[in-house]
């Protein structure tokens, strides 16, 4: 019988094969080794990560789109990583997106032929991006029609493109990056939403946080530009007046208010000793950069 020539995350783990008959604690024990592996492969596809967050910094300074588009798992973590940034960075929601094969429904409810329709991601992606725009495709095991579709339409249609998988062998041919997940066969046998899961989610966690970094919504390792949408972030960015800017707690309230709940703009009105207008001015001269206008004399 010819071997069949599997991909990485379809493989058995060896590790794991008791994983039916091992009690609570070993179940806990094996899971857990097993996504150590998770980190361990976003190391090694950092060179890949670091190029992804370059241009999705320059993409974003640029004023075009940022767009995460997968099925299944890889789909969902997309989506949420897209509407994460919104309230963290205060970007536009129309400006960082996620695209989940088989649309928004498949978010709550599996909708896994949805996945290997090559057109529909294409269709989609065009409905989305255009010319300038940085389309990211998601996709553990690097086959998946929908994602691939999308990634041939998006660059046809001249966009900057990036492949996450979990396979070397991946169709990387529409991607100018290749973010290569090494992360080995599944505890539970082709079950991608544990280590494959995990490892796309760090790994889209630091091309957002390091391309908003780069895009002067980070001061130092703060959130600077956080929206206070409720209590515990109002509070949060109570604190974020007061750390950088030396206010006292009844000072920080009256500046967040006076600012339109806009941290940095706070900040600079306590430093600057100016208005909210003179700050705005103050930070879109730096374009958003709020330690370039604290180093301004």
């Amino acid at each position: 019988m010819k071997k069949e020539n599997l991909i990485p995350t379809e493989t058995v783990n060896p590790h794991t094969k008791k994983l039916d008959v091992s009690s609570p604690r070993q179940i806990a024990r094996l899971i857990n080794a097993e996504d150590f592996n998770a980190a361990l492969a976003v190391q090694k596809a950092g060179p890949a990560i670091a190029k992804a967050i370059d241009v999705a910094a320059r993409t974003f300074l640029a004023g075009h789109k940022i767009v995460f588009t997968g099925a299944g798992t890889s789909g969902r973590l997309g989506v949420l990583e897209a509407a994460e940034c919104v309230p963290t960075f205060g970007t536009d929601p129309e400006q960082i997106v996620g695209l989940i094969a088989g649309g928004q429904n498949a978010m709550f409810r599996a909708k896994e032929g949805a996945e290997d329709d090559a057109v529909q991601g294409g269709k989609d992606i065009l409905k989305t991006a255009g010319k300038g725009d940085f389309v990211v495709g998601l996709t553990a095991s690097g086959i998946t029609p929908y994602v691939l579709g999308a990634l041939e339409a998006a660059q046809k249609a001249g966009c900057h493109t990036a492949l996450m998988a979990c396979n070397k062998k991946a169709d990387s041919s529409h991607a100018d990056i290749f973010i290569h997940l090494p992360t080995g066969p599944e505890a539970l046998n082709g079950s991608t939403r544990m280590k494959a899961g995990s490892a796309t989610k760090m790994a889209l966690n630091a091309i957002t946080t390091g391309a908003m970094a780069r895009a002067g919504k980070v001061y130092q390792n703060l959130m600077v530009d956080v929206r206070p949408t409720n209590k515990k972030l109002v509070r949060r960015a109570l604190r974020l007046i007061r750390a950088v800017s030396g206010a006292d707690e009844q000072t920080a309230e009256k500046l967040l208010k006076e600012s339109g709940q806009n941290v940095k703009t706070a900040i600079v009105m306590q430093v600057k000793s100016c208005t909210r207008a003179q700050a705005e001015k103050h930070l879109k001269k730096h374009k958003g950069f709020l330690a370039a206008v604290l180093r301004e004399k």
